[in-house]
């Protein structure tokens, strides 16, 4: 290499590590004021939240609300007809009947899945598209495999637990859209150990102004950190932290319950840990099917 190369290859690398710590003093102030640049939830999404909360809400206002949105209407419709819901009644053709298969909690789900996916995953950030796609695919992963554990293992419920590991990686996906004109930052190492410090505290904050759960908030801002080794009772953020290890110890090929550590009270036997990896690849196919990606 000659000296001349050498010398571009350095000036780089110092406007790289210029851009991410400038990135790093923009996140700071961002997550100690609590105030990220981040577009507001779809109105239809936000009122789906609202009116969930209301123990009396009639099943007619929820079709209602999720008719006036083709999109979220498209996707209820697909993921009621696919193999995770499909109870071998024939196919669902109307939204009624697709809203109370699914449930009101799934129903809250996925049209929060969608507006991440439309405010994060858009036309718009096509220079980092792969990045961001990757990182919904181990979303949707960790949320399979959440729900599963919930279900076996605890007395959290598996909806929850699905919502807690599809956003749990919303922080990474905030951070990533902020080098969107800049993909070759993306790309670099520096800027990778930017999103492995500050994702977590970054996606506690997006959970927060999305006026989501504290629950949901401290399982995202937390999942990093929460020790693998689990107490009773099992709190969210724990189940997403082993959700989490497992979906990538899968990724890995060829997973082996000998490659984790102790799992407390979320202790594994090698049927329970079998079934839970082959069910989660299942789920996975199924679920990036419902959701078009």
């Amino acid at each position: 290499m000659q000296t001349t190369d050498t010398v571009v290859l350095d000036g780089r690398h110092a406007e790289t590590r210029a851009a991410a710590m400038s990135l790093i003093a923009e996140l700071e102030q961002s997550v100690a004021r609590k105030e990220l640049k981040l577009p507001s939830l779809p109105d239809v999404v936000l009122k789906i939240r609202d009116r969930l909360t209301d123990a009396n809400v009639s099943l007619g206002e929820i079709v209602e609300l999720v008719g006036s949105d083709p999109a979220l209407s498209g996707r209820l419709m697909q993921t009621a007809n696919s193999a995770l819901f499909f109870r071998g009644n024939g196919p669902v053709t109307s939204l009624h009947v697709a809203v109370t298969r699914l449930g009101y909690r799934m129903v809250r789900n996925l049209a929060l899945s969608l507006a991440a996916q439309q405010i994060f995953i858009g036309y718009e950030t096509r220079a980092i598209h792969g990045p961001l796609s990757a990182i919904w695919k181990h979303s949707v992963h960790v949320a399979a495999l959440a729900a599963r554990l919930a279900r076996v293992k605890t007395d959290v419920n598996p909806d929850e637990a699905f919502l807690a590991g599809l956003l749990h990686e919303v922080g990474k996906l905030y951070i990533l859209m902020q080098c969107k004109d800049r993909p070759e930052l993306a790309a670099s190492d520096v800027f990778q150990g930017v999103v492995a410090e500050w994702h977590g505290r970054v996606g506690g904050v997006v959970i927060e102004t999305w006026g989501l759960a504290p629950e949901l908030a401290a399982a995202v801002a937390g999942h990093e950190t929460e020790p693998l080794d689990v107490t009773e009772p099992v709190a969210m953020t724990a189940l997403v932290a082993v959700a989490n290890f497992l979906a990538e110890l899968a990724a890995q090929g060829e997973p082996s319950l000998a490659d984790c550590p102790p799992f407390g009270a979320l202790t594994l036997d090698e049927e329970t840990f079998a079934w839970l990896l082959k069910a989660g690849d299942v789920d996975i196919r199924m679920l990036m099917l419902a959701f078009g990606t």
